[in-house]
């Protein structure tokens, strides 16, 4: 994947891709955008802190892809409490939802190119 992916919605991201996310991307951003705004000041802090805003929606929407629901969902965080331990629990520790093929293939997954099947009954063919 290559970086500018992890600022799109598109597909789904396992629970331990989320767990790394949150763990080291979220921090050294973080960190970058206390250095900017101390080092640049006020209208240069606004860029690394737009991409932390972005890599974070796309992170917990793509997250939120693999447990079946819209990214719509990441509106429950405007519930002061509840939404956000609601959120936190969905992301963090819930597995993938059967029902988010709509989403795409699962978190970590690839196509066999070397299997040949038909897509009529989608076995595979002799």
């Amino acid at each position: 994947m290559s970086w500018i992916q992890e600022f799109s919605l598109q597909g789904r991201l396992s629970r331990t891709g989320f767990w790394l996310r949150m763990g080291v991307v979220v921090p050294v951003a973080l960190w970058l955008c206390t250095a900017v705004q101390q080092r640049l000041g006020a209208p240069f802090d606004l860029v690394p802190v737009l991409a932390l805003v972005g890599h974070l929606v796309s992170v917990w929407g793509r997250r939120l892809h693999d447990r079946g629901r819209s990214a719509a969902w990441l509106l429950l965080a405007a519930v002061p409490v509840a939404g956000a331990i609601a959120l936190l629990i969905e992301c963090g520790f819930r597995g993938p939802a059967a029902n988010a093929e709509r989403y795409g293939a699962p978190a970590g997954v690839r196509s066999d190119y070397l299997r040949v099947t038909n897509p009529a009954t989608d076995s595979a063919l002799p």
